[in-house]
């Protein structure tokens, strides 16, 4: 167990964790053991659990909201923007972000970044939306919608039968692509 670990490589395997056996198995004998490390190395990196935790959220939201934003505002065409969100939409680790958000119901620190990230995630909805439809209230819902699709399909597939996220994602597409025809031929009829 003499090898060397960056932080993200703790993230990593802490994610495998929580998406696997869950929250219960997140404890650092388990992950250095995880990562192939001893405690020391925990300590090196993070100083203390509350400091992996904080580093753990900070990497998470980087990874699953900014990273995936930028990549989305790379897009120049509107209605691209859209397929593309929805196209990694599918890529979110929802099993450890199921996991996340039942932590999120015991612990102060991780229900403050858990909707940090689903506020950040809501703006990134409108974002794409506002140059297909020209009507802020109707974008704001709908990135509700799509939201609400994201969390339903991460409670739903945890405890349920499986859910199929990308048929929902498509239907979230129809609704949009109705309401961008709408918008515009009201913008050509004026």
């Amino acid at each position: 167990m003499s090898r060397t670990a960056s932080p993200e490589t703790y993230y990593d395997a802490a994610m495998r964790l929580l998406a696997g056996p869950g929250l219960p198995a997140l404890r650092i004998g388990r992950l250095c053991r995880e990562v192939g490390v001893t405690s020391g190395s925990f300590y090196h990196h993070f100083g203390s659990w509350d400091g992996f935790v904080a580093g753990l959220l900070e990497h998470w939201a980087e990874e699953e909201v900014h990273r995936l934003i930028e990549l989305v505002r790379r897009e120049p065409d509107p209605v691209g923007r859209v397929e593309l969100m929805k196209r990694l939409a599918l890529t979110v680790p929802h099993d450890a972000e199921t996991a996340i958000r039942r932590w999120a119901g015991t612990d102060e620190v991780v229900a403050a970044a858990q909707q940090r990230v689903d506020d950040r995630r809501r703006e990134a909805l409108r974002e794409v939306l506002a140059p297909l439809i020209d009507d802020g209230g109707l974008t704001a819902t709908l990135a509700e919608v799509a939201l609400s699709l994201l969390v339903g399909h991460q409670q739903l597939h945890h405890s349920g039968p499986p859910v199929d996220l990308a048929a929902q994602l498509d239907q979230f597409e129809v609704l949009v692509r109705a309401h961008a025809t709408e918008a515009l031929e009201r913008r050509v009829g004026s």
